[in-house]
């Protein structure tokens, strides 16, 4: 992302507060590609659509901000898939208060509440759900911290961001294929028995490249 200067941000905050009301006229709901709901109010329609003027100006000279095609930068996040690798709360405060979010060569944002709440709103209107998520949400979750920055629910369980400092990619594969006890931090802590197919292991490591950093990447090959 091209970092916004001064004059910038504050030529976008008058934007915002025009492009509002206007779009606001729009029918009662208005279909967007991607919803969950299938419809939005021409409320939520206008928020989506300053969202996207907002990744339009800031953002998509790096990721690529639509429901297709591959980022400009290949380090940058799919804004399809980003919000499988932050949580949308989190990554709204953190473009508010101005904090770097994990990936890299990212530069430092700040945008207004205004801005970074159209900019969330328009990307759940594209996300694409991604196997991978669906089944660590579905068999992980209940103890282990799944995304890049939370906690895991259970102590003894290690985050997900962290196995590749434990796990070679061909070792994990294995211990899923047959069903291998596996360890955790805590001695008196066992993950229960976990045998997976090709298919679904090759989903889980999937989105653990999806959820990898600098700092925690994903297991290495082989």
């Amino acid at each position: 992302m091209a970092k916004p200067t001064t004059r910038r941000i504050a030529v976008f905050v008058a934007a915002v507060l025009c492009v509002v009301p206007l779009s606001s006229c729009a029918g009662e709901t208005t279909p967007v590609a991607g919803s969950r709901a299938g419809a939005v109010t021409p409320q939520q329609a206008a928020q989506i659509d300053d969202g996207r003027t907002v990744a339009e100006r800031n953002c998509a000279s790096c990721h690529a901000i639509g429901s297709m095609g591959e980022s400009p930068n290949p380090r940058a996040p799919l804004f399809r898939t980003v919000l499988s690798r932050y949580d949308a709360g989190m990554l709204s405060t953190e473009l508010i208060v101005g904090i770097r979010v994990a990936h890299a060569p990212m530069p430092q944002f700040q945008f207004n509440p205004a801005a970074a709440d159209a900019l969330i709103s328009y990307m759940r209107s594209i996300q694409t759900r991604d196997p991978g998520r669906q089944l660590v949400e579905q068999r992980c979750s209940q103890c282990h911290a799944i995304d890049q920055t939370s906690t895991s629910p259970y102590p003894g369980a290690q985050p997900f961001r962290k196995l590749g400092q434990r796990w070679r990619r061909g070792q994990l594969r294995d211990a899923l294929k047959t069903g291998i006890i596996v360890e955790h931090d805590k001695a008196d802590a066992r993950v229960p028995p976990m045998k997976l197919n090709d298919a679904e292991i090759d989903a889980l490591l999937t989105f653990l490249d999806l959820i990898a950093t600098d700092e925690y990447p994903a297991p290495r090959t082989p």
